[in-house]
This record gives structure tokens, C-alpha cells and sequence, in this order.
């Protein structure tokens, strides 16, 4: 067996060598894969054989096996030869009409001479159908086609399109602008100065003939802050023809027609299915006419220049006023009333074409120009929000319960009582506003009205106390003062001056510094009255006294010697105090009897002296031997006026005094000695200016009869007003005085008051340079029948004023003065007592009162309703009362304020320490204050004392009845002196889905301003039938001079445009719980009922109470909070906004009322409800474009017809509402960037004449303009003439393109590339190609550079993956197996001879 063993070795070793010589042999075969043979070993055995001692029975060829491993790649310069860079074969086929394809690596191609692409052996290559940009068509085997070369490129094609992209240099000059052409400007292709710059190229025509065509650039506009882009106009010359272009669409990136509404928006879909209906045309709107874009504006009304000098700068001011007491003083009740403007019924206001007009006020004070606007403004958007009016409800909220604490050393203590409030009780406020408040269970008032009736009834409430067994407010008996309030409402003030004298009694003698010097007697003095009393066991003295001050007059008084009873003490003390009110005298030639003196046979004949005593002081009077008893009376009064005893009056009649001065009663007891004075003083009542005022006067003095010249002079030239009075005792330089008269003529200096700049003699003589007095001298004769009077000395203990004038509620325009006289006792003369009956005199604290200008011209005590009024104790001050009440518009909330110094320790009722405010009705908890403050602790009164109560809500019913409208503005201009209003919307009518983004009818915004008509009598507007035009600017027959506004004024308006403005929108991001499903629970000890809300500059931290929400409730009520928002500075009012809970994205949606771009709203608030992070929210205002139909050089509009050509003449069937778009023809246009903003499309351009014809479209979209010279970056055309086969391009894809000499490149297929799962398994068909086997599988077909396959190198062969060096070491150990086995063979051959040479 190991001949036969060794021959299978033989044979192996053959065929390894034959497969290493035939790799050898195909080392230089492009694409020839190498092979290797692979062997098996034989073995064979039996079944019963043992396999561990059996021996093989050699080897055998099991296969040759390619090696499909890449090849080198080679270049070559013939482009049909490829090689395949990674896996992939050739498709080829043999012939054209075979369906066998057979596979190569073998990219060795030609041209047969039929233009087919073959290899050596005239195989097709196969290729894969192709569009015009190379995209395949089809990629399956079946689709493949024979690749062949087209000898032409077909027939000639004119140029259509021209792709030409240039820069043109940024710095350019226009050219219109050129000297050269101040004249006017012509384009002309051979004048280089009538063009930016040009680009010439070439086209074809349909026969292929070449054209040169350029393109002129002429700059037409540079950029300017008006419009800042860059124009440059284009001409295209042909054969020097200039061609012009067609109409250009405007279209956007996508090649979309642009259209725009009636404001210049744009849209590629228009709503309105019918626009595109066939034979459809439109006026002509350029793309150039819509760059600038402004903002929608509201409806503007101006009015003329206003009635009143505001002065260059708008820095003069005007007064208004509201008081009805003070309306004689203005315009509206006398033109002549420069100046000063009623507040009522201001202006009357429709905004929006509302169903009623607003009738505003505005609130008292000075006002510039500007800040007038600015109180207009606010008193316009006030009154048309939605705010509400307060709501008290009978058991609910209608009482407030004070509770006062005295100081104890065991602490504060509460007063046994508790001072309980009634708002439900009537005030002179509610009786003012007409509210029924005893008879409604739930009376509104306006917030204003119901502070000022709160405030009305507090004060009635404490001044009941005085009544009351046990007092709730301590020691308020000892703090009394008498009052009275007119009984008559001063509706139409009297225009002359009066004066009332009456008589004020009190039980005080104004004592002060009491000494008693006696050891024995004990003597105290309190309110009019001394006391006496022994001291036990003291000794009888002598040369004792007691001193004390009486209106800081001194009195020294002499205990009587041995004095044993109480009664002496007191009668050396009533002696000495008659005499401070009295005149005696021991000279028999003076009498005093009956409040007159005499001097009677005072005559001597040698100087002698005579003494008296006048209100507590002594006078001595020098007699001369010339004296007469009338000279000597003269004397005695001089000396009583030089005493300056305030109150005394002394009249001359010859040698009687007439004396006149406070007088006293006094009554006797066992211990005491009471006193009361009674002293004149004079209630003034002036009205000069039209401006009721009333004071009290403690001295009245008598103008003297005229004599030789008038009593009264004014010398307008020296500016000096001289008065000659009877006397001028009790007067000084530096007093204010008012001088007061009937006399009509005396108009402009009557009832004023004046300061005393000197005194002569008896003369008052006063500098009136900066009084504003009449050009015009004035002089006054007067007599009995035209008396004057001259008040001086404001009273210290008296003081009348109207009842609530000085009733001001922060930031209101109300006026509460309810045109009642109140005369009262001031401060400084509170008291414990009553009454001032003593010794039986049945005085009152005030006395009659008595007119003091008797004459028919003046008004009467009872025309004052002063005869009948009942004098009234009270210890609350009105004016400035202990409890304040007010609205905090930054908590929304009431707030109590003490007042330390009438209520609390070291003030008027010192023995409070502290005080608690409470409702009444506990168990309520209602949105108005009182209830919420059930829960007040008790509050220590300090300096600074503020009980507040929790927020609430205004719940009532509205407070205006017209419809809401937010954000109106008002402002003035310097220019023309006038004002202008404006409504807070902006747009015009728009009817549903005819214009972009209006999805329902719009309304336009509109404003008319005007007023009521004023009744000059009475200041109350004249309504009418309330009848109003909305197509007018003129609202009810009024005028307001100072706004320039009203009937018979005209007034500019400008109407509403585009659309309505937007407003701001705070979204809140999500909750962290849904808030629509369960309640979230509200911790104020986290601060989760705090929000810190920020409408239109307007601030606000809003509390709300803790517990538990949903999220509509939550949002209801934030949105009742905002809308309380108001400036506590400007008084601005919040109104409109809307809080909306959106339970699908679980968010809060906050929206104002106010629209436009001044419109804000910011809200910070819990984590938990996502609003911790909310942005400032703007409003909007939405741009629109003008609309401007282009023109031709007539002027004449021009319209696009249905067939697209441009015509002047209204053509049939235009659209409406949206129309289609266009650009300036032939125009670029580029931004500030340098880029090309329009045309986005092409630029047409048609000519039919006898040298050429075209229709051309050139493409500018990736031109620029920089800062750079000119360039072409880009030209292309697509016109060719006819041309022939000028080489090809394969690219890495295996896409085949042929360029021809017209210029074309034309893809002719992409090359069918095959790959196989088992390439082992194909079968090698000769000539490096390969068919399918069963083993192989199915040919994976692809594109070349795809997954899986690899790429295409064109001018490149694959070379054969023969390794030389290799194959030649395998061909050596191939040899020396052949050389091993022949030796077996040659060894066996021996042992085989040997046993047969042995056996034979």
C-alpha cells in the first residue's frame, strides 16, 4: 500500500504546483483573483478493524479555492477602465440578446464599433437608467441596460434660464445722484457713468446661434434710517437693444405665491376659495411700496388750543376745584374766572362707540399742562373699569366695635365698654350722597363715599359717648368744646362780606402762675374757679399774698391781715379780678357808670393829674390849664387804647366814653369763688374771588366817615391801599387784617385780606404790588349808609369753617363739604364744663349773633341759618379726628390710624394705652373690612399707631354702568397748545376673515370727547335726553374751554387703523398638583398666599386667605384682587384683567385689560402653583404697510388683468381683500447685511425682434452686496447649440456623464455593481469573470459607495492580488513534497524488489 500512498502524495504535490504556476502565469491579469489548492488526507477502516493501529491511505485534492482579496490599483489614462475600491463586481452580459450576466473585477473597458462600452472578450457592461440629475430610475437586473456612448448631444436649446450670481460693491455711488445727471438721469450702455457695473455672457437662441447679452447694474438707492436697504436697478442689453422684464411675482423660499391683505401682511393662502377662480385681476402692489411698516393706531381726537395760556414750556398751572362753595370762583360759573376750572362733569367721554357716555371728574388741586393730561387719563380709564362699589350689609358687616385698655401695673385694661359704630346710621355724608342708609339692608357706596360716612360716624359715634353713664372713651368729660353747625346749607353763597359779632363766654380766666405765699390758706384754681381752704392748726398771719397771671396780665392780691374765713381770702381775690374787667376812678371829675365815663368840670387853671383804673391797669391823665372836659375824655381814651387790652372798645362823643369790653359774672360759696367772661368776637364771612370763606376775629375796628378826602384810597401807581381809621388802637405794622364792606363798587378790595405795612396817625397804609389790583384808582366815601369795618386778631379760642371741607379722602375727587357753617371752640379751649350760667346770668357759650354791616346790600344772620343753631358739646376734633380711617391701596385693605396726640398716652385723653378694633358681628366673616376684623389683636398706641384690616374684596355693584374700556390716553403738545385723546385700542372696522388673523368681526376704534353743559348757578350738568351720535365728535351741548373739546369746537380726528392691538399674556408653568381634581392647600406661614402682581407699572402684594383651592376659585378670586390694584401715588386704577385657570395644562393664564405695547403684567407667586418663575409680559401692536398702487409715469394706477399683463385701465373682476404681490421689475434689492431680500425668484425677460428672440429668466438669489469690488461668483445658462462626444467623467457612485463640445454634460447611466454572499461559490468562466452557482447564491445588486459596496475609480485598473514572491515559495515547497514522494515511491519500489529477491 505505500507505492499507491506515496502516488496520491505525487499527485497532490502535482497539482500545488500546477495552481502556484498558474497563479504566476495570471500575475499580470487585470482582475484575476489568485487560487489555492486545498487537500484532504485519505483514511479507511472496517468496521471490526481496531482504528487505533490503522495507517492512512495518503492524500487527496479536495478543491481550488479563489481568493477574492483586493488587487493594487493602478492608473491608466483611459476613463472607461475602472477599478473597484472594496466589494462589488462588474455586470456584464455576453451579447445583447443574452440573459446570462456574468461577473468581473476586471474593469479593462472599451468602445466597440457600435459605441458600446465591452471588455476584452466583447461582454456588454450593464448600467442603470438615469434622470437628467443623475438619480436612478430603476435598480434591478432586469432593468440594467448595455452601456452605449451617444456620438451628439441632440438638437440645439435656447437659453431659458441664466443662473448669475455677482457682488456688487457695497460703497457705491448712486448714480441719479452724479453730477452729471442733475438734469435728469438717462441710461445709455456706453456712457460708463450712467451704470454701477455690467456682466456680459452668452445665450443661444432656438437654432443654436450665440448672442452676447450683458446686464447693467445702476445703483438707485442707498441705505437711510427711513428705509435702510440698497437698490440697484438691472438692464439687460441685447444686439443693443435694451430688453425690459416682465412682471416679477413676489414669491417666498419655497416658490410659493406671496399675497398680502388690506394692511400689507403676507400669506401664501388666501381664505377665500373664489379668489382663484379663473379671469381674476388686481390693482398692482410692488413688494418695495410695503418695506416701511408702522404700527396700528387708535382713533385720535385733537382738540383746538386750549382756553388757557399753559406757556411755552406747558409749565403754567391751572386750579380745579370740586367744592361746591368754591364754583362761583371758576370758568364754567363766570368766564372771567381765568384760571381756575370746575372738577364735576369735566369732560364727557364715548369710547369705542360705546351705548352711553362717561361724564368724569377729576380730583382738586394745581395742575401744569402735562400733569392735567395725566389726571385726565387717569380720570377717564377710572371711570371706565370695572370697579366696584362697597357693600354693607345689615348684620353682616355694619358695625365696628372699639375697644379701648387704660394703663394698670398689672397691664393694659379694658374700658368696661366698648364704643360701637352703626354704619347703618345716617351721616352727613350719606345724607349728601342720597344714600338711605337707615332703610336699606344692603346699601353701596362708592369706596371714596363710604371712607368718608365711616369716618362721619366714627366721630358722631365717639362725641355720643359725652352722654353716656359709662363712658367707653375715659376721661372725656374734662376735654369738652362747645360747637354749633348752621342749620342752613349755604347753596348760593352771598358775594358780599359780613361780619357777625357775638358774645363767647367761658368759665376760664386763662390764669396761669398761681403763688400763694400764705401758710395758712390753701388756694387752687381750675377752670374759672377759685377754691379756699384753711390748713388745720396753722396760726393767724399777716403781710401774706397771692399772685397769679390773668391773660398775662399780673395780679397781686393781699391776704387780709388776721383773715379767719375762707369768704375774706375770696373777696380780696374777686376785688382784684372785677377790676381786670372794669373802669373806676376816685376823681370827682370822672363818672363811670353803665360801661360809660364822663368828665365833667375837669377844667383847672394850673396843671394837675387825674387817676383811674382801666381793666386792671392804672392810668394817669396830665390836665393842661387849656384842657377842656372833651379834651381831657380824648386823653382818657388814648390811655385805655394804649393798654392794648385785647377786646376793648372805646367811642368818643364829646366828653363821654362809650367803653365797651369783656365783662364778667361771678357766684360766691362757702369755698369757692366761680367766674365767667364773656368777650366779643366776630365771625367774618368774605367771598372774595368767588371763594367763601368764614374766620373768627377777636377785634373789630370802624373805618372813619370820609371827610375832605375818601376813607379808602387805592393809588394803583404808587401800588398803596390807605385806610383812615377811627382809631388804630390794638393795631401794629406786620398785622393781617381783612377789611370788609357793602359797598359793590368796592369789589376788588373788599373781603380781603391785607397786611399792615405802616401806620400814620390813623391811617392804615398797605403795599399791594403783588395783590394783582385793577389797573384803575379806587376811592371809597364812607358814611352811615356805606360803612367799613377792619377785623384783626385771628381768634385763639374760636373757629368756624364749612363741615367737611377738610374731609379728604386720599386720591378722590369728591368734595364732602356740605355747605354747613361749624363754630367752634378750639383746641386749646376744651373744658370740663357744661354751661356758663353763673350767678343766675343764663349766658351760652356763644351769644346771638349780630350782623355788623346793617345795610340791606349784606346777608343777615338767618340767610347763614345762624339764628336758630343749637350750640352742641363734642370732645372729637372733626377736622383732625383721634381714629382715622382709610383705604391702603397697596394691601387693599381699611386702616385704623391713632392719633397719639388726641388719643394715648401724653395726649389730649392721655389715661389710653391701647386699642383693639373688632366687629360687631363676629360670626361673620364678610369681604367688607369691618368683618375682617373680627380677628384684631389688641394694638399698644405708640406714635405711629395703624390697626389694619385683612384684605377684601369690593363686592358691591359697579360702579359705572358703561361698558368697560381700558388704557385711553391723554397728552398735550407744546406746539400747538392743545390736547389730544386717545382710545386705548387701536384698528378699524374689519369684517370677519378678511384680513389675516381676524377670525370675527373686528370693531374700530373710536373717541368721542365732550361735555355736559354746566349751569353757571349751580355747577350741576345739564344732561338732557343722554342721546348721543356715534358718527359725531360731539357730545351733548357743552364746552369744555380748557380742553379745547366740546359743541361748536373743531376738533381733529384721525380714525382708527389696521388692527386691534394685543394684550399682555402671564403664563404660569404647570402646578405641581392638578388643580381641577382636589383642592391644593394654601400655607400663609409658607408665604403661599402672598402674590406679587405688576399691571401696567402698577404694584400690588396680594394676600389671600389660607386653605384650600381649586383652581377656578383660586383664579376667580386673584382676579377680584388684581382689579382692586390702584397707585396709592398716581391713583391709577386697575380694570379688565383676567385670571383663567386651564385645567388641560394645568396653568394659570393671566390677562390684562389694557392692550398695546405699554400694556404689562408680571406675577410672582407660589412654587407649587407655577408661578414662581412667570416673565414679564409686553403687549402688542400690530405693524400693517400702507397699501400704494403702483403708478406709471402719469400717475395713473395700474392693474394686473387675468392674463398677467399690466394695464392703466380698471380692468372687469378684481379681487378684494387679499391681492397678489409683485416686485419692481428688474429690480435688487439687498438689506443692511448685504444680502439679496428680493427678487426670491427669477426675473423674466422676452423679445421677439427680427435679430433675435428669447424668453429668458435670470436667476440673481445668490447675489450680494458688500464691501468688496465687484465679481461674478457665478454664471451659468443652459443654452447650447448642437455638439459632439468631447470626453467622459465617471464619478465614485459609478455615474457615467459625457461632455460634449456645446458645453453639455449629460449622465448616460450609473454602473450596476454585484456582490454575493459566497463569492467562493461563483464559477471562473475565463478571462477573470465569474457566473452564479447554487453555492454562490443570488447576486446582491447595488450602487457603487452604498452599504455593502464599494466605490468606482475611473482611469484605474484593479491589477491581480498574485503575490509573486509567494507563489514562488509555495511552487519550492511544492517542489520538494513532489521530490519526498517520488522518493517513497522510489523506497518502496526498493523494498518491493527486495522481498522478491528474496523470494525468489
Amino acid at each position: 500500500m505505500s507505492f499507491y500512498t506515496a502516488l496520491t502524495g505525487l499527485n497532490d504535490a502535482q497539482s500545488d504546483i500546477s495552481t502556484s504556476s498558474n497563479n504566476i502565469a495570471n500575475v499580470g491579469t487585470t482582475g484575476f483573483k489568485r487560487s489555492r489548492a486545498e487537500f484532504g488526507d485519505i483514511f479507511a477502516t472496517s468496521p471490526l478493524q481496531n482504528s487505533s493501529s490503522s495507517i492512512g491511505s495518503g492524500a487527496i485534492l479536495k478543491g481550488v479555492k479563489q481568493q477574492f482579496t483586493q488587487g493594487n490599483i493602478a492608473s491608466s489614462l483611459n476613463a472607461l477602465d475602472m477599478a473597484i475600491s472594496g466589494q462589488g463586481f462588474f455586470a456584464l452580459k455576453p451579447s445583447q440578446t443574452s440573459t446570462q450576466v456574468v461577473y468581473t473585477r476586471n474593469g479593462s473597458f472599451n468602445v466597440d464599433n457600435n459605441r458600446n462600452v465591452v471588455d476584452s472578450s466583447g461582454q456588454f457592461l450593464l448600467t442603470y437608467p438615469v434622470n437628467e440629475d443623475g438619480s436612478v430610475t430603476a435598480k434591478d437586473i432586469d432593468s440594467a441596460t448595455p452601456l452605449r456612448l451617444p456620438v451628439t448631444s441632440g438638437d440645439p436649446q435656447a437659453t431659458t434660464n441664466v443662473d448669475l450670481s455677482v457682488n456688487l460693491p457695497a460703497n457705491a455711488e448712486v448714480a441719479m445722484e452724479k453730477d452729471k445727471f442733475r438734469d435728469g438721469y438717462t441710461f445709455d450702455p456706453d456712457d460708463p457713468e450712467s451704470f454701477t457695473n455690467s456682466t456680459s455672457f452668452t445665450i443661444f437662441d432656438d437654432l443654436g446661434n450665440p448672442t452676447i447679452a450683458t446686464v447693467y447694474y445702476i445703483k438707485t438707492q442707498a441705505a437711510s434710517a427711513e428705509d435702510p436697504t440698497n437698490k440697484f436697478e438691472t438692464r439687460l442689453v441685447i444686439n443693443d437693444e435694451v430688453v425690459s422684464p416682465d412682471l416679477v411675482p413676489a414669491l417666498n423660499d419655497n416658490g410659493n405665491q406671496i399675497y398680502i391683505d388690506q394692511f400689507g401682511n403676507q400669506t401664501t393662502t388666501v381664505p377665500d376659495p373664489s379668489y382663484f377662480d379663473a379671469g381674476r385681476s388686481a390693482p398692482l402692489y410692488k413688494l418695495d411700496e410695503l418695506r416701511t411698516r408702522l404700527p396700528s393706531q387708535p382713533a385720535i381726537l385733537t382738540g383746538e388750543q386750549s382756553g388757557f395760556d399753559f406757556g411755552d414750556e406747558g409749565s403754567r398751572e391751572i386750579e380745579i376745584v370740586t367744592d361746591p362753595m368754591l364754583f362761583g370762583a371758576t370758568y364754567e360759573a363766570d368766564a372771567a374766572n381765568q384760571g381756575v376750572y370746575w372738577g364735576n362733569d369735566f369732560l364727557l367721554v364715548n369710547l369705542d362707540d360705546g351705548t352711553r357716555p362717561v361724564s368724569i371728574s377729576i380730583r382738586p388741586g394745581n395742575y401744569n399742562a402735562e400733569e392735567l393730561a395725566s389726571e385726565v387719563e387717569r380720570a377717564i380709564n377710572e371711570s371706565y373699569d370695572d370697579a366696584r362699589k362697597v357693600e354693607v350689609r345689615k348684620g353682616g358687616e355694619d358695625t365696628i366695635n372699639i375697644q379701648l385698655f387704660t394703663p394698670s401695673t398689672d397691664g393694659d385694661v379694658p374700658v368696661a365698654n366698648s364704643v360701637s359704630i352703626d354704619l347703618l346710621e345716617p351721616s352727613f355724608v350719606s345724607t349728601q350722597a342720597g344714600i338711605d342708609v337707615a332703610n336699606l339692608t344692603s346699601p353701596n357706596f362708592e369706596l371714596d363715599t363710604f371712607l368718608a360716612h365711616a369716618q362721619a360716624r366714627i366721630n358722631d359715634t365717639l362725641n355720643d359717648q359725652l352722654g353716656q353713664n359709662q363712658s367707653a372713651v375715659p376721661n372725656i368729660a374734662s376735654n369738652q368744646f362747645a360747637k354749633i353747625t348752621t342749620t342752613e346749607k349755604l347753596a348760593d353763597p352771598p358775594e358780599m362780606p359780613q361780619s357777625f359779632g357775638f358774645e363767647y363766654t367761658t368759665r376760664d380766666l386763662d390764669v396761669s402762675s398761681l403763688a400763694n405765699g400764705s401758710d395758712r390758706w390753701d388756694i387752687d384754681y381750675f377752670e374759672g374757679e377759685f377754691t379756699v381752704s384753711s390748713i388745720q392748726n396753722a396760726p393767724t398771719e399777716s403781710g401774706k399774698s397771692v399772685s397769679f397771671s390773668v391773660k398775662d396780665r399780673d395780679v397781686f392780691v393781699a391776704i387780709p391781715d388776721g383773715a379767719t374765713s375762707e369768704t375774706e381770702v375770696l373777696d380780696a381775690i374777686k376785688s382784684k379780678v372785677e377790676k381786670l374787667f372794669s373802669v373806676s376812678s376816685t376823681a370827682p371829675e370822672i363818672s363811670v357808670a353803665n360801661g360809660e365815663l364822663t368828665v365833667s368840670g375837669a377844667t383847672a387853671d394850673a396843671p394837675t393829674t387825674l387817676s383811674l383804673e382801666a381793666f386792671g391797669a392804672v392810668l394817669s391823665v396830665d390836665v393842661e390849664a387849656t384842657d377842656t372836659d372833651t379834651s381831657i375824655a380824648l386823653k382818657i381814651k388814648e390811655k385805655i387804647d394804649a393798654t392794648g387790652v385785647r377786646n376793648v372798645a372805646v367811642e368818643q362823643n364829646g366828653s363821654v366814653l362809650s367803653i365797651t369790653g369783656p365783662t364778667i359774672e361771678s357766684e360766691s360759696g362757702a369755698s369757692s369763688l366761680s367766674f365767667a367772661v364773656s368777650e366779643q368776637r366776630y365771625m367774618a364771612y368774605t367771598n372774595f374771588g368767588n371763594r367763601p370763606d368764614v374766620k373768627v376775629y377777636d377785634r373789630q375796628s370802624e373805618v372813619a366817615t370820609s371827610g375832605q378826602s375818601p376813607a379808602i384810597e387805592y393809588d394803583a401807581e404808587a401800588d398803596r391801599l390807605s385806610i383812615t381809621m377811627k382809631s388804630v388802637a390794638g393795631l401794629s405794622v406786620g398785622d393781617n387784617i381783612v377789611l370788609m364792606g357793602a359797598d359793590n363798587v368796592a369789589s376788588a378790595i373788599n373781603g380781603r385780606t391785607y397786611r399792615i405795612t405802616s401806620l400814620d396817625g390813623n391811617t392804615i397804609q398797605i403795599a399791594t404790588g403783588d395783590l394783582g389790583l385793577p389797573d384803575d384808582n379806587i376811592a371809597i366815601d364812607v358814611d352811615v349808609d356805606n360803612p367799613f369795618i377792619v377785623l384783626s386778631e385771628a381768634s385763639s379760642d374760636v373757629e368756624a369753617f364749612f363741615e367737611g371741607a377738610d374731609l379728604q379722602v386720599d386720591g378722590s375727587a369728591q368734595s364732602f363739604n356740605s355747605q354747613r357753617i361749624v363754630l367752634r371752640e378750639r383746641e386749646s379751649a376744651r373744658h370740663s364744663y357744661t354751661d356758663v350760667n353763673v350767678n343766675g346770668s343764663n349766658k351760652s357759650i356763644f351769644g346771638a349773633f349780630e350782623a355788623q354791616l346793617g345795610v340791606e346790600a349784606s346777608p343777615t344772620a338767618s340767610d347763614f341759618g345762624l339764628s336758630n343753631s343749637a350750640i352742641e358739646l363734642e370732645w372729637v376734633d372733626e377736622r383732625n379726628p383721634p381714629i382715622k380711617i382709610k383705604y391702603d391701596a397697596a394691601t387693599q385693605s381699611i386702616v385704623f390710624n391713632i392719633d397719639h396726640t388726641a388719643l394715648g398716652p401724653g395726649g389730649t385723653i392721655s389715661d389710653v394705652s391701647a386699642v383693639q378694633m373688632l366687629s360687631g358681628n363676629s360670626e361673620n366673616l364678610p369681604s367688607m373690612s369691618a368683618g375682617a376684623l373680627s380677628n384684631s389683636s389688641k394694638v399698644t398706641i405708640t406714635a405711629s399707631t395703624n390697626v389694619s384690616g385683612s384684605p377684601f374684596i369690593l363686592d358691591g355693584g359697579l360702579v359705572s354702568s358703561s361698558p368697560d374700556r381700558f388704557g385711553a390716553k391723554v397728552s398735550y403738545d407744546r406746539d400747538s397748545h392743545s390736547f389730544t385723546f386717545e382710545s386705548g385700542t387701536t384698528g378699524k372696522a374689519v369684517r370677519a376673515n378678511k384680513a389675516m388673523g381676524v377670525e370675527t368681526d373686528q370693531k374700530a376704534s373710536n373717541i368721542q370727547v365732550g361735555r355736559y353743559e354746566i349751569d353757571a348757578s349751580t355747577g350741576l350738568a345739564i344732561t338732557g335726553d343722554g342721546t348721543i351720535d356715534l358718527a359725531s365728535r360731539v357730545l351733548a351741548d357743552g364746552k369744555s374751554h380748557l380742553m379745547g373739546v366740546g359743541s361748536t369746537v373743531s376738533v381733529g380726528f384721525l380714525e382708527g387703523t389696521g388692527l386691534k392691538s394685543e394684550p399682555a399674556k402671564a403664563i404660569g408653568g404647570p402646578a405641581k398638583d392638578p388643580l381641577n381634581s382636589q383642592p391644593v392647600f394654601l400655607n400663609p406661614a409658607n408665604f403661599e398666599t402672598t402674590f406679587n402682581v405688576s399691571v401696567n407699572g402698577v404694584n400690588a402684594n396680594i394676600e389671600i386667605p389660607g386653605g384650600n383651592y381649586i383652581g377656578t376659585t383660586l383664579a376667580e378670586l386673584l382676579e377680584q384682587r388684581i382689579n382692586q390694584m390702584r397707585d396709592p401715588e398716581t391713583g391709577q386704577t386697575i380694570g379688565g384683567v383676567t385670571v383663567k385657570y386651564q385645567p388641560t395644562e394645568n396653568n394659570f393664564v393671566f390677562t390684562t385689560g389694557t392692550t398695546g405695547d405699554t400694556s404689562t403684567i408680571r406675577v410672582k407667586g407660589p412654587a407649587k402653583l407655577g408661578l414662581d418663575d412667570v416673565p414679564l409680559s409686553v403687549g402688542s401692536v400690530p405693524t400693517i404697510a400702507k397699501l400704494v398702487q403702483a403708478t406709471n409715469e402719469n400717475g395713473i394706477p395700474l392693474y394686473v388683468n387675468e392674463n398677467g399683463d399690466i394695464v392703466d385701465t380698471e380692468p372687469d373682476n378684481l379681487v378684494a381683500d387679499y391681492y397678489p404681490l409683485y416686485l419692481d421689475e428688474g429690480e435688487l434689492t439687498f438689506d443692511k447685511t448685504g444680502k439679496l431680500i428680493s427678487p426670491q425668484g427669477m426675473t423674466r425677460y422676452e423679445s421677439q425682434s427680427d435679430s433675435f428672440s428669447i424668453s429668458l429668466d435670470i436667476d440673481f438669489s445668490s447675489s450680494t452686496q458688500l464691501a468688496t469690488p465687484f465679481a461674478v461668483n457665478n454664471l451659468e445658462q443652459n443654452g447650447f447649440t448642437s455638439g459632439r462626444l468631447d470626453g467622459l467623467n465617471i464619478d465614485a457612485t459609478g455615474l457615467l456623464r459625457a461632455n460634449y463640445t456645446n458645453g453639455q454634460n449629460k449622465p448616460l447611466g450609473k454602473i450596476v455593481i454585484a456582490n454575493f454572499n459566497n463569492q467562493n461559490g461563483l464559477k471562473q468562466v475565463g478571462n477573470a469573470t465569474f457566473v452564479e452557482t447554487a453555492t454562490s447564491g443570488e447576486p446582491l445588486i447595488g450602487e457603487a459607495g452604498t452599504e455593502g459596496f464599494g466605490s468606482i475609480q475611473s482611469g484605474a485598473l484593479e491589477r491581480s492580488n498574485v503575490d509573486i514572491t509567494e507563489e514562488l515559495v509555495n511552487l519550492i515547497t511544492a517542489q520538494r513534497n513532489f521530490q519526498a514522494s517520488s522518493k517513497a515511491i522510489e523506497t518502496s519500489t526498493q523494498l518491493t524488489q527486495t522481498i522478491i529477491n528474496i523470494r525468489t
